[in-house]
């Protein structure tokens, strides 16, 4: 597939959110896409310019109200909408886009779980299209065949701790090497991953020098990561807590498990580590360290990197496997660009160079 000789098309709704400004400013950046439409009810009939004034010339494009999505779209020409709004109202909006030839990326949960009864369970409402849910393509890039993604109408964009627990077990899985009823995932969140919303236990004065456990045994990406991990393998009973971090941006997951037959925990991580290196081979964006103390959010965070790195645990006869994203770029914005660029014929890291740094702010 060629790349387009005129610029792509884009959109963005809910640019005002944490993952809707990290888009706007990753297309900011990037040659082959334009920004020409955007939506928010709080900036609506303002430019873009309001929210970041170094967006380049994608900063004159005019912000509409939600309501107002469609419309827009279809009087800007936009070729690729990127959902940056909760789950139902990405699913409202998404089938009149699709009905005009508008493709989709959601960075929300609408489409992600293909099962009505736990989607349900997750979001709260069941899917708007049921048939939507069975044509979107799951987009954890490093594990999506890129003809798919050059085909969809409609990705649906993982979720930040989903993609930092997937990118770490599928290939553990795919290959037997977690022993069922042994699976512990404890995950833990910078704040923006919550999103910008007035609560209290969001605010600093709540959070600083906190630490806190939320969503135990009802987190909305269990039965994601649950569904994936079945996709590669058998199914996978897992425990999955989320923690909530006193820092901004950036997602720490720790996994702990037995491989099956191997009670020595140090040839066990040997193993885990070799099957990390080869899978991610090669990969742009996918690096596995030798030290768990490589594996930190100040080395992912401005990003689209995951650090992976195996450790033993020879008390507990377990291996342990760290994985690190910053929430906003590899877990939203950055992924749905990466996806974008094999969408639309481009390479995979356009619009994506590195620009790390722990200093990076939301």
């Amino acid at each position: 597939m060629s790349q387009p000789t005129t610029p792509i098309r884009v959109g963005i709704c809910g640019v005002r959110g944490y993952s809707g400004l990290e888009a706007a400013r990753l297309i900011a950046q990037h040659d082959g896409f334009r920004l020409v439409t955007a939506s928010s009810d709080a900036l609506a009939g303002k430019t873009l310019r309001s929210l970041d004034p170094e967006l380049g010339e994608d900063a004159a494009a005019v912000v509409v109200g939600h309501n107002d999505t469609l419309a827009a779209a279809k009087a800007y020409q936009a070729e690729l909408m990127l959902l940056a709004l909760p789950a139902e109202p990405s699913a409202h909006v998404t089938p009149a886009l699709l009905e005009a030839g508008i493709r989709v990326i959601d960075l929300s949960g609408a489409h992600r779980v293909r099962d009505v009864v736990a989607h349900t369970m997750a979001y709260g409402f069941p899917p708007i299209a049921a048939e939507l849910q069975a044509e979107a393509v799951y987009g954890l890039t490093e594990w999506c065949q890129p003809d798919a993604l050059r085909a969809a109408r409609l990705v649906a964009n993982p979720g930040c701790y989903a993609t930092a627990t997937l990118l770490a077990l599928l290939p553990l899985h795919q290959r037997g090497l977690i022993a069922q009823g042994t699976l512990v995932v404890d995950a833990k969140s910078g704040t923006t991953g919550a999103g910008k919303k007035a609560q209290v236990g969001l605010l600093h004065a709540e959070l600083f020098g906190n630490f806190y456990a939320y969503r135990v045994g009802q987190h909305q990406h269990t039965p994601e990561i649950a569904q994936e991990l079945s996709r590669a393998g058998t199914p996978m009973e897992l425990t999955f807590v989320t923690h909530l971090l006193p820092v901004a941006r950036g997602i720490l997951v720790t996994s702990y498990f037995k491989v099956p037959g191997c009670e020595d925990a140090h040839e066990a991580a040997r193993r885990v580590q070799d099957a990390l290196r080869e899978h991610y081979d090669g990969s742009h964006f996918v690096r596995v360290v030798d030290a768990a103390s490589e594996a930190q959010l100040g080395a992912v965070i401005g990003t689209n990197r995951c650090i992976l790195c195996a450790a033993p645990d020879p008390f507990g006869k377990r291996v342990v496997v760290i994985s690190v994203i910053d929430n906003l770029i590899k877990g939203a914005s950055g992924q749905a660009l990466q996806n974008a660029n094999l969408m639309f014929g481009y390479p995979e890291t356009a619009g994506l160079q590195l620009r790390g740094g722990a200093g990076v702010k939301a």
